[in-house]
């Protein structure tokens, strides 16, 4: 959250204007959400910080895992699936795996196939909020595009049947690998999971398949 003053002129005399600073979103880059007319971001809402370094995708001599990203199948079938990558089960649905959620605002995929970074407007009860998103291939350190990643998992910690009653989410690309997703609604003060998935209509049966998934938990006030 940037902090600013204006200063006016009128005639000779020299009247100064204080704008209040006033306290950032966590990962808000603009007071105004970046709309003109916008309300002011009061909120202390946004992604958990709470220091714990994710190492899911680090081996034991503190190296980085790479998964390679190999080409789209749509419909691969159960037998081409290999070992399991690192942090999922190879072949296993987005239902029936098991994943961890992140306590940052970045991080890698669940397979360690991307690095994953993201920004966001303020977050606060019934506000809609977007979640500007960076993906980068692990393997290449290139951006990913095309992971059109229009459908987030997004529901209360505490109670995954309470999802949000978000609609029509969109996901425009603008830079390359960089993702507008939103506008997405968090009904319940609490905390919340965010589950952003990639290119969802490639199978994720092949372990080197692109398809991939990632979590972070979201605080609401």
């Amino acid at each position: 959250m940037k902090h600013s003053s204006s200063f006016a002129r009128v005639g000779a005399a020299v009247v100064t204007l204080f704008l209040a600073s006033v306290p950032g979103c966590k990962g808000d880059d603009d007071t105004m959400d970046g709309q003109a007319g916008a309300t002011m971001c009061t909120s202390s809402g946004g992604p958990v910080e709470d220091g714990t370094m994710d190492l899911h995708c680090t081996d034991p001599a503190g190296g980085p895992i790479v998964q390679s990203v190999g080409a789209c199948q749509t419909d691969a079938p159960e037998g081409t699936a290999g070992a399991a990558g690192a942090g999922g089960a190879a072949g296993a649905g987005a239902d029936d795996e098991e994943f961890s959620v992140l306590t940052s605002h970045q991080g890698a995929d669940d397979d360690c196939k991307y690095d994953v970074s993201f920004t966001n407007t303020c977050v606060e009860l019934n506000r809609p909020v977007t979640f500007t998103l960076k993906l980068t291939t692990r393997a290449t350190g290139k951006p990913a595009t095309g992971a059109r990643p229009y459908f987030p998992e997004i529901y209360l910690a505490e109670d995954p049947s309470h999802i949000s009653p978000s609609f029509e989410i969109k996901a425009p690309e603008k830079p390359s690998g960089s993702y507008a997703i939103g506008p997405i609604v968090f009904d319940r003060s609490g905390r919340w999971v965010v589950r952003f998935h990639f290119y969802e209509t490639c199978s994720d049966v092949p372990p080197d398949s692109p398809h991939a998934h990632v979590a972070f938990y979201i605080d609401v006030p």
